[in-house]
């Protein structure tokens, strides 16, 4: 009795587990180049296996002050600029007295190579501009050479 309950609990966990949906990978929280007196976004990148082109970036960004209303996303290395409207309206929540804003946007897997990449001579610094209400934040994933966790997340997901 005890074996067979042993196998129907096997049986079970294994198709437990064969069952759970594996199109959907999540890559860890990256922040682009900030100051310590800056406002910094924290970026979620994540990816479906059956749409191996695209990236979808959850960015949020967290004040003390006030919410913001994310309007636009772009990426640019000084040349040239790739921009990316938000899939849906900014989402916001007050978490542990702080004003979260979060939002999401889709971009192509070969954002940064293809930012990095120009000619000859490859680009030394990329930023990431996020209009909102209350202005352009700009912060840098790339700067003189010198990655973000945001710019090495991208890294490892096109290799």
């Amino acid at each position: 009795m005890k074996k067979l309950m042993g196998l129907m609990l096997g049986t079970l966990l294994v198709s437990g587990c064969a069952s759970l949906p594996e199109s959907e990978n999540v890559g860890t929280r990256g922040l682009p180049l900030c100051e310590a007196n800056e406002l910094c976004p924290t970026v979620m990148v994540s990816w479906n296996e059956q749409k191996k082109d695209v990236l979808d970036m959850t960015i949020s960004l967290n004040s003390v002050s006030h919410y913001y209303n994310i309007k636009h996303v772009s990426f640019s290395n000084g040349q040239k600029t790739l921009g990316f409207d938000p899939a849906a309206a900014t989402e916001q929540e007050p978490i542990l007295g702080m004003y979260r804003s979060r939002t999401s946007v889709t971009v192509p897997v070969k954002l940064m190579a293809a930012l990095k990449v120009q000619g000859p001579k490859e680009a030394q610094s990329i930023t990431m501009s996020l209009e909102t209400d209350k202005g352009t934040i700009t912060r840098y994933v790339l700067k003189n050479g010198q990655e973000s966790l945001l710019f090495q997340q991208f890294k490892t997901v096109y290799k």
